[in-house]
């Protein structure tokens, strides 16, 4: 009796790795795929309108909506990156690096055009600004007065906000499939993704919210079904969903999402709180800004006056009949304010911030070309040129901005530099350019003029001046001054009448007048002017005095230099002057004008006392006192600013056609170079980590396995952990140096004893030239191919732990296209 053939030792060629065209069965798993693909497509779709909900919520920040566009565009780029990585079966990683590819060249044309032409190209100076924006964007803008320019820089903001919520909610889109993770824990994950945007948004966003109903009401309903349809699918696939209790449950799903998007507004609210409550990191960080290291404007307010003709024509810093700038679209006697003073320390009126108790917009703060300017009043639209007296820090403006913009005309880059530093203080209405301002620059401003009219009846503000200690020492002067009134707004009228009446007006300039010094700290206004027997100075003693003496009044008020518009619009060193400002009861201030507290009656003589002191021999006659030097007061940011500008002039600009070329050519080489040394850098990262991670027996397994990689990208059908041992492998290779690399690290990894530096050493070796070899015998074109291969990322199969196959289980498995764990050995095509 025969017996039936027994199983023995497989005999014949390895398995056949098959191709060609797909089969009909192969044909149909690709429809239930594509089938399949529904439900992914209803994630991303839900991904992408929630991301768009949050992103409204930047409306109060930015002007225009091109920031939806462009956050919106890199949420869409984001998960592009991620289903072209999927359809590819290519790693995450290729979807990060697509999307960071994508940051670069895009990014440019997107968020930097305000920057010219030269931002469409991926020019270095393009990429440095990106990286700027993308490390520091975020504290420009919250340091930068709302709303912000919907064109500028700060476009960054949004835009990798967009690309990061698309890649990484495109990634956790199938979370729940993940074997180490929970799938309730997966399905929730790409939700928490848009409202992680959400959160950002408003953190980053203003006090306003742009709209409750739908960052509350819209989000929290999309966001909830959302959730609700993939908990849902999630249970038909497990069998937990099956029967008649299906359906009941989805209804009470649906049912629940309509309950929470009811109770989202009144609840939404309450957590918001109201705007004063509402937690948005612009109130917690301080703009990095100091206006105290600027000099005070009214410190140099000598080199306005009028000096003798002859000492006129021997000073060089005398602006008394040199042009400031020229105005237009004002009235004449408008007054154009360079800066308000509110702090006193003695010395000098000095430009503070955080004084004001009434406001919070009392800081110096970068602004867009859109100002959010609460004051009402008349709108007036003026242009300035200055001319060649002016160069200073301090903007002349008039009234209170809405709207500025400085002309790119002459010097593109000092234009950029100017914008880029201007901040302006809303409760003063005083701007200031860090980068200094020259002869020659124009701007143009749209401006409310407020009533500011100021009587004895106006009602002053009740809250404890700044500057209130500081005036002490005029403390008998404010008494015996304002006699027989008790209301403190008509004792400051009290006041400025006994200044205007009593005192005489002196610049210092003049032979018989020069005992009269600059300046208006406490010695010049207490012992040289108040208590002098001829009380005698110009408008810088007369503002000084008067604003400290309402202050110790108890009226809050502030010193504000700057000019009166002549009939022709052209503004000399003869119009400046300075005012004073009192703050009413609803927190508004009121021009007091110089004309109120100072008079122009001229002194009669020197004091008798003066002249008694004079009569001895041993007291020599005061030296004149030349008007003091602007020299100083430049900072080192305008002489830096300037001596940047005199090496530029040579410098050598792109043609507008090179730029044209340059964006049509460049763009795509860019991207395509990224991407390429991407793939190159990441192959040689993984060879490296494979050869020197490890101990010493992992590090010879990484070494097969980076000549079986090698294979793979060359076009040689040899699946990757698929249960074939290596020696199997090394029969489909079909070298003799494979055969002797398989068995050789078999040895190694299952050997009594592990192997040391110098055999895993002599491993790498071999393996070198064995990858050297293979390459070789290949044309030029299938090996440019194997570099750029992502085949060896795949990850179709899991990996399984190395180990020997059994020779039986090899045979069965010679005979059976199938493993033992049901993975097809077919080369994916």
């Amino acid at each position: 009796m025969s017996q039936p053939p027994q199983p023995g030792p497989r005999s014949g060629p390895p398995p056949v790795i098959q191709s060609g065209m797909p089969s009909r069965s192969r044909r149909a798993g690709g429809l239930t795929a594509l089938l399949a693909q529904r439900e992914r497509l209803r994630d991303l779709a839900f991904l992408l309108g929630l991301s768009a909900l949050a992103l409204i919520g930047f409306a109060p920040t930015f002007t225009g909506i091109w920031f939806f566009v462009v956050g919106v565009l890199g949420v869409v780029i984001g998960i592009g990156a991620v289903q072209l990585a999927h359809a590819r079966r290519w790693p995450a990683v290729a979807a990060i690096l697509l999307t960071v590819a994508a940051f670069f060249v895009l990014g440019g044309p997107l968020c930097l055009r305000s920057e010219g032409a030269s931002a469409y190209l991926p020019l270095p100076s393009t990429l440095g600004s990106l990286v700027d924006q993308l490390i520091f964007g975020w504290k420009d803008l919250l340091t930068t007065l709302p709303p912000v320019d919907g064109d500028g820089s700060a476009l960054v903001i949004p835009w990798v906000m967009g690309l990061a919520t698309g890649l990484s909610g495109a990634l956790l889109v199938g979370a729940h499939r993940w074997r180490h993770l929970p799938a309730q824990v997966g399905v929730v994950l790409p939700v928490l993704v848009p409202v992680a945007l959400l959160v950002g948004v408003i953190l980053l966003g203003t006090q306003h919210p742009a709209s409750v109903l739908v960052q509350g009401v819209l989000f929290a309903a999309a966001a909830l079904a959302w959730l609700a349809l993939r908990s849902l699918a999630l249970a038909t696939r497990t069998g937990s969903g099956a029967g008649t209790g299906f359906a009941r449950r989805g209804l009470a799903g649906l049912a629940l999402v309509g309950l929470a998007a009811a109770l989202a507004w009144p609840i939404g609210t309450w957590l918001a709180g109201s705007e004063d409550e509402r937690v948005v990191l612009r109130s917690y960080v301080e703009p990095p800004f100091d206006i105290g290291d600027y000099p005070s404007p009214l410190a140099g307010f000598r080199k306005y006056v009028e000096l003798p003709d002859k000492e006129a024509e021997q000073s060089s810093v005398n602006l008394h009949d040199k042009t400031l700038f020229t105005i237009s679209g004002v009235e004449p006697g408008t007054r154009v304010r360079f800066a308000a003073l509110e702090n006193y320390d003695g010395m000098v009126w000095r430009a503070a911030e955080d004084v004001d108790p009434t406001t919070s917009l009392d800081t110096y703060q970068r602004v867009s070309s859109t100002i959010d300017n609460p004051v009402e009043g008349e709108e007036v639209e003026a242009e300035v040129t200055l001319g060649e007296g002016y160069s200073d820090v301090w903007l002349p403006t008039v009234g209170a901005l809405r709207h500025l913009t400085f002309d790119e005309d002459s010097d593109s880059q000092q234009a950029d530099a100017i914008e880029d530093s201007f901040r302006y203080n809303l409760a003063a209405s005083t701007g200031i350019v860090p980068a200094g301002l020259r002869p020659g620059e124009s701007y143009r401003f749209t401006a409310v003029l407020p009533d500011d009219s100021l009587g004895k009846t106006t009602a002053p503000s009740t809250d404890l001046p700044a500057a209130y200690q500081s005036a002490a020492f005029l403390d008998t002067q404010a008494n015996d001054w304002t006699q027989g009134e008790i209301d403190p707004m008509a004792r400051v009228f009290a006041a400025a009448e006994h200044l205007r009446t009593v005192g005489r007006f002196s610049d210092g300039v003049a032979p018989k007048e020069r005992i009269y010094h600059a300046g208006h700290n406490q010695k010049r206004l207490g012992e040289e002017f108040v208590n002098y027997p001829i009380m005698a100075g110009n408008a810088e003693q007369y503002a000084a005095t008067m604003a400290l003496l309402a202050n110790r009044i108890g009226v809050p008020a502030r010193v504000v230099m700057g000019a009166l518009v002549p009939a022709d619009g052209v503004v000399t060193g003869a119009e400046v002057t300075a005012w004073v400002e009192l703050q009413a009861a609803d927190g508004s201030w009121r021009t007091l004008p110089t004309e109120a507290f100072m008079g122009r009656q001229k002194p009669a003589d020197q004091p008798p006392q003066q002249e008694e002191e004079m009569s001895g021999s041993v007291v020599p006659p005061p030296a004149p006192i030349p008007p003091p030097s602007t020299e100083g007061e430049q900072t080192d940011t305008q002489l830096k600013t300037r001596s940047e500008d005199e090496d530029d002039d040579s410098g050598w600009s792109v043609p507008l056609w090179l730029q044209i070329v340059l964006v049509v050519l460049g763009s795509p080489l860019l991207l395509l170079a990224l991407v390429l040394g991407s793939i190159l850098g990441a192959k040689a990262w993984r060879r490296h980590r494979r050869r020197t991670r490890g101990h010493p027996s992992a590090r010879i397994g990484g070494g097969w396995r980076e000549l079986v990689d090698n294979a793979r990208d060359l076009g040689h059908g040899v699946p990757v952990a698929s249960g074939l041992t290596r020696r199997e492998q090394a029969q489909l290779l079909d070298t003799v140096p494979a055969h002797q690399l398989a068995r050789s690290a078999d040895g190694h990894v299952f050997g009594p004893t592990p192997p040391g530096e110098d055999e895993v050493a002599s491993y790498w070796q071999g393996v070198d030239e064995q990858r050297a070899a293979m390459r070789s015998s290949e044309s030029r074109w299938t090996r440019f191919k194997a570099m750029l291969s992502l085949r060896t990322f795949r990850r179709r199969w899991a990996r399984e732990p190395e180990q020997i196959v059994p020779r039986s289980e090899a045979s069965r498995q010679a005979e059976d296209p199938r493993n033992k764990h049901g993975h097809e050995l077919v080369e994916p095509s």
